[in-house]
């Protein structure tokens, strides 16, 4: 597949010149919460991980097929969205006697993406976000389904008619970026606009920042950032940051925005430092919560209307002024890619029988009777011939769980889930091999005589 993007120049914007992009980018700057040296605290996972694994786990638990990342800098999250499912779009396989399981239901945590966008406002971080969203050129990995991905640079308040259609829209540590007037456009394009089933966002605490040396003790305001909008006196984490907000200042814009697109929205937090901190509980018989040092919203599409009209931010095509239609608006694409399906096999399941003989060639071949699931879906030939259905697989092995074994199955095999391993098959009739050594031991053996040495005694 070629890595050079198909664009349809009826069909989109002006596609923007790489060579005018900044190839030596600098590493980011880092926020200062995240700089144990300055606040004295450390978090495990690092914080930039907790915040992705968040997103992750939301969008895996929402089930969503097409996803916008907003402020996608680099390419971060889009790194691990683009990343093909291990099978087809299927139901988990789930243990009958414990669906909540955590072993078991980690089993369905895959996305099944097929629609992936950026967005970044930033001409510095877009090479490097090209290059994640661009079809890799020597991949072995199979793909079940195709993956359409777009890359765009402008600004988040610019409505974009080609941004809409995308079931969930990610900003990770975005909107404290965003000056006053962009902000105040954010739900208008966002919500208003766009209406996506489910918007994640996270942004930085300011009650975390307590944690922070004391400003009259450490000049902590030579280490972190003064308010450069001028409308408070804080001292914020990161240079570019316009705006961070506590715990109630995010609770109250969350709520509003929800509010007025017609949203409900999940309020809580990734974070716990290493020195962990509490807001006090009202009722004195109960825990205090913690202060996480990043807050995050969920936001899903509820069945009211808004209570706002995003009118105002689509522009219409007039007949005085040619090109000031969608065709115009100032967000630039930077490439377009389909990543095709390459999956194994001809699309079809194979009789049990036959799929069954591949994975005995395999324990063979292996010379060991167990093996975890996700070893034999590993091999290539197994999975071409199950279509991509790790259902079917097990259901070939004699079933598990809801995943009941079929017409033609094998009693040979016990499937089975182990804590901390999750499912395993056992062949149970399965004779290893003996290998022979390298080198035969001859220790307590009768050494043969040498030719000509018959009817010979030896002695002293």
């Amino acid at each position: 597949m070629s890595s050079r993007p198909e664009i349809d120049p009826n069909d989109s914007p002006e596609l923007l010149s790489h060579s005018t992009l900044p190839q030596d980018v600098g590493a980011p700057e880092v926020s200062m919460v995240e700089e144990s040296t300055v606040t004295g605290v450390t978090f495990t996972p690092e914080l930039w991980m907790q915040r992705r694994h968040w997103a992750l786990d939301v969008l895996r638990r929402e089930g969503v097929r097409s996803v916008l990342d907003i402020g996608c800098g680099p390419g971060s999250l889009l790194e691990t969205l683009v990343v093909p499912p291990s099978t087809i779009r299927e139901p988990p396989i789930l243990s009958e006697q414990s669906k909540d399981d955590e072993d078991v239901s980690s089993q369905g945590g895959e996305l099944f993406i097929q629609r992936l966008g950026g967005l970044d406002v930033s001409p510095s971080v877009i090479t490097s976000a090209l290059k994640t969203l661009a079809p890799p050129t020597n991949s072995t990995i199979p793909r079940w389904e195709p993956l359409h991905t777009e890359l765009w640079l402008g600004g988040i308040e610019k409505y974009n008619a080609k941004l809409e259609g995308y079931e969930a829209i990610v900003l990770l540590e975005v909107v404290e970026h965003l000056d006053p007037d962009v902000l105040n456009r954010f739900g208008v394009v966002t919500f208003g606009t766009y209406r996506p089933k489910v918007l994640l966002v996270t942004t930085p605490n300011f009650d975390f920042n307590a944690k922070f040396p004391r400003a009259e003790e450490h000049d902590f305001a030579k280490k972190g950032f003064v308010d450069p909008t001028g409308r408070t006196d804080r001292v914020f984490r990161h240079s570019d940051h316009k705006l961070e907000m506590t715990g109630a200042e995010f609770r109250g814009w969350a709520e509003a925005e929800a509010a007025n697109w017609g949203y409900d929205v999940e309020i809580s937090g990734v974070g716990v430092s290493s020195q962990p901190s509490y807001y006090p509980s009202d009722d004195p018989s109960q825990p205090g919560q913690p202060i996480y040092a990043s807050q995050t919203a969920i936001f899903r599409l509820a069945t009211g209307l808004p209570l706002r009209s995003p009118r105002s931010v689509r522009t219409v095509e007039l007949p005085f002024m040619p090109n000031s239609g969608e065709s115009s608006h100032p967000h630039k694409l930077a490439g377009k890619f389909i990543h095709p399906s390459n999956a194994p096999g001809d699309g079809r399941k194979s009789p049990p029988g036959d799929a069954i003989n591949i994975v005995k060639e395999c324990y063979q071949r292996w010379n060991i009777g167990e093996v975890s699931l996700d070893e034999l879906w590993g091999v290539h030939e197994i999975s071409g011939r199950c279509a991509g259905s790790k259902r079917y697989l097990v259901s070939v092995l004699g079933g598990f769980g809801d995943c009941p074994s079929i017409q033609g199955s094998s009693d040979d095999f016990e499937v089975k889930m182990e804590k901390g391993q999750g499912l395993r098959v056992r062949w149970r009739g399965f004779t290893p091999v003996q290998q022979a050594s390298k080198a035969e031991d001859s220790w307590g053996k009768v050494i043969p005589p040498r030719q000509g040495d018959e009817g010979q005694s030896g002695g002293w």
